[in-house]
């Protein structure tokens, strides 16, 4: 029986990767390289980052290839640009229901847009 390959999100020595977050002295975007794999079943990284800092403990989670990180941004550009938000702040200015956008609840974004709507009849 041949051996099958494993399909894996876990990081080796030596790969590139991208900070997903903002952390001390590393801004989001940051790229860098994995130095250092700790764990068993809860894996922990460190990290040397190309601006010189060397970050540890960091789960899967803060971390993604460069790969990874392009598709993010390639998927979460057409939705930002497509103006759903817009949309959806129209039709509730129409009287019906908003729905949840991009993840944030309709009556979050309803009560945005009415506060919006006080601070702009306050300040004319």
């Amino acid at each position: 029986m041949p051996a099958t390959a494993t399909v894996t999100d876990e990081l080796t020595v030596g790969t590139p990767v991208v900070a997903t977050v903002d952390m001390r002295g590393v801004p989001q975007g940051s790229t860098g390289k994995v130095i250092h794999v700790q764990g068993l079943s809860w894996i922990r990284y460190w990290v040397w980052f190309d601006n010189g800092q060397r970050v540890g403990t960091l789960g899967r989670t803060k971390l993604a290839t460069p790969a990874e990180w392009e598709h993010r941004h390639d998927v979460a550009v057409p939705a930002a640009a497509s103006g759903a938000l817009v949309v959806a702040e129209a039709a509730a200015t129409d009287g019906s229901a908003m729905a949840d956008v991009g993840g944030v609840p309709g009556h979050l974004l309803e009560r945005s847009r009415a506060a919006r709507a006080r601070f702009a009849a306050k300040n004319s």
